[in-house]
């Protein structure tokens, strides 16, 4: 087994190379696949020591991604062609986005995730109004995420 996690190890690493220099790929859908698959490369939970925990990024991830979905969608479907390693990481994600053709179920789910995370101190119905005025202000949505981490975080020191 150690020598196939090895394989798959390298094949990540070397899928994501090549990621970071397709055009085709938004640096926002880069760090989504950077994310996910560095987090299965890390079998021993040593990803945890990140600087957000899983139940407050992933749902992030989520939210941002039902912004912009037919266009998130379809470069996913890209990196599904062409990086099929790093797509594996992704493909739950991929999938329980395509699969809500109404995004607003998924969007509450995950916000009101997002506001347990946060020890309900603040509410799932500002986290989505946040998350859909950065949206609007941000053509690439990875330029998004530091500004509403740092407005969820502004709540947590409360």
């Amino acid at each position: 087994m150690g020598n196939n996690t090895y394989i798959m190890k390298e094949s990540y690493t070397n899928e994501l190379h090549k990621l970071y220099d397709d055009t085709r790929v938004s640096p926002f859908i880069q760090e989504i696949c950077e994310y996910y698959a560095s987090k299965q490369d890390y079998e021993d939970g040593s990803y945890i020591d990140e600087i957000e925990s899983p139940e407050i990024v992933e749902p992030v991830y989520t939210l941002f991604l039902l912004q912009r979905r037919e266009t998130l969608l379809d470069e996913l479907n890209g990196v599904m062609k062409h990086y099929p390693n790093i797509f594996s990481a992704v493909s739950k994600l991929y999938e329980n986005i395509l699969i809500h053709m109404d995004v607003r179920p998924l969007e509450a789910e995950n916000a009101e995730r997002l506001s347990q995370a946060m020890e309900e101190k603040v509410s799932a119905d500002l986290i989505l109004g946040k998350i859909e005025e950065l949206a609007d202000r941000y053509d690439d949505l990875s330029e998004a995420l530091d500004p509403f981490y740092s407005w969820l975080h502004s709540y947590r020191r409360n």
